[in-house]
């Protein structure tokens, strides 16, 4: 059986280099699933010109539509992949629903990765006319309706967090045709014996932010929080790992801070780099599903600061397995005072973290999850 796996990005547009981001990590995995589940599975993206590649067992399809207008590309992706397929006994996977298009393919499942579009109007888009009321109350209007017919387009439904299905029945006036599915994302799981032996006693603090650089990840107010928590505690210091938008904005915000570090890391080394960090802090102000980075977080035993975000609140029991706080630097900073001024609290909430990771978003739950969606979708005739 084939499954075709369709998104605008898995490598690059020119088929050159493998992009790291959350949803081409997601799908990445997926692949990984079909694999061994012995089915055929391949990438179909959008590219300036059609190439064809093999990546760790993956094909990866590159289809020319990048000269088409961007609400047609989704429909020709979709064209040239179903043109491969055997509609009886294929699969179609659009990688998020907003690439999905409405047809009449039984046998595909779209992805909903978290509500997006709760984001700031001026980081919604340029146009500074939406960017207040009731211009802005209209645009978002707009994208809610949007967001609702991407959903509605496929009759099979994977979301990732509560979040959204819980947002999509307030406008339920009767049922929706389909199936829905809520999967939660995941994390593989170090042996219990590496996070019980992590250094807990340390008088060093070290405080992780691994998310890409971005406003609406939290850039702005992580940088203001641990700038205030780096003058407060001389026994702390803070990695920035990733990279984006807004790293040259944090590189000059803390120019001359010996006990400020910027890395760059792959996606296989995610694990790595939380064991070596006591804090985690995930400081988003919108868009989010359940966020990989809280799932690698825990599952290596940091003490966890998130804000209540989105999918975030599926994930972290406030004062349990980790700290959940508003979207502004004044909570963040008492958070992260908190964990610093009690070092016992980090212990124990890391050690909940990875016992709440290990039952609830181990890569084994979250990949026979799909299993059972697969062996479903597969016993569906068009």
């Amino acid at each position: 059986m084939k499954v075709a796996i369709l998104y605008s990005t898995f490598l690059d547009h020119n088929g050159e280099e493998r992009v790291i981001g959350g949803i081409e990590t997601y799908l990445l995995n997926l692949s990984v699933v079909f694999l061994e589940m012995g089915l055929e599975p391949t990438v179909y993206q959008w590219a300036n010109c059609n190439f064809e590649i093999s990546i760790d067992g993956i094909n990866v399809k590159g289809v020319k539509v990048l000269h088409l207008p961007y609400n047609k590309r989704p429909a020709a992706l979709f064209s040239a992949a179903v043109s491969d397929l055997d509609p009886d006994n294929d699969i179609v996977i659009f990688g998020t629903d907003s690439q999905s298009v409405c047809s009449k393919y039984r046998r595909a499942i779209s992805i909903q990765h978290g509500i997006s579009w709760d984001l700031p109007a001026y980081l919604l888009t340029r146009y500074r006319l939406f960017h207040r009321s009731p211009m802005g109350n209209l645009y978002k209007g707009w994208l809610r309706l949007r967001f609702l017919k991407f959903y509605k387009n496929c009759l099979n439904r994977v979301c990732v967090d509560y979040n959204f299905p819980n947002w999509f029945r307030t406008y339920l006036v009767s049922d929706t045709p389909g199936r829905d599915w809520v999967i939660p994302n995941f994390t593989h799981i170090p042996p219990a014996e590496r996070v019980a032996d992590r250094d807990w006693n340390s008088q060093t603090k070290k405080i992780l932010f691994a998310r890409r650089f971005c406003e609406h990840r939290g850039t702005r107010i992580i940088a203001e929080a641990t700038k205030r928590i780096l003058n407060d505690h001389e026994h702390s210091n803070i990695t920035f790992a990733g990279e984006g938008p807004d790293e040259k904005w944090m590189r000059n915000y803390f120019a001359g801070h010996a006990r400020v570090n910027f890395i760059k890391y792959y996606p296989k080394d995610a694990l790595e780099i939380h064991l070596q960090h006591h804090i985690s802090v995930t400081p988003s102000i919108a868009s989010e599903g359940t966020s990989l980075s809280i799932a690698e977080a825990m599952a290596c035993g940091c003490a966890v600061v998130a804000t209540n975000v989105g999918g975030i609140t599926n994930m972290v029991i406030d004062n349990y397995n980790g700290l959940l706080v508003s979207p502004n630097a004044k909570e963040i900073t008492l958070a992260l005072e908190r964990l610093l001024s009690n070092p016992q609290l980090i212990r124990q909430l890391g050690t909940r973290a990875y016992d709440v990771a290990v039952n609830s978003f181990s890569y084994g739950k979250w990949r026979d999850h799909w299993r059972e969606v697969i062996e479903t979708i597969s016993q569906d005739k068009n």
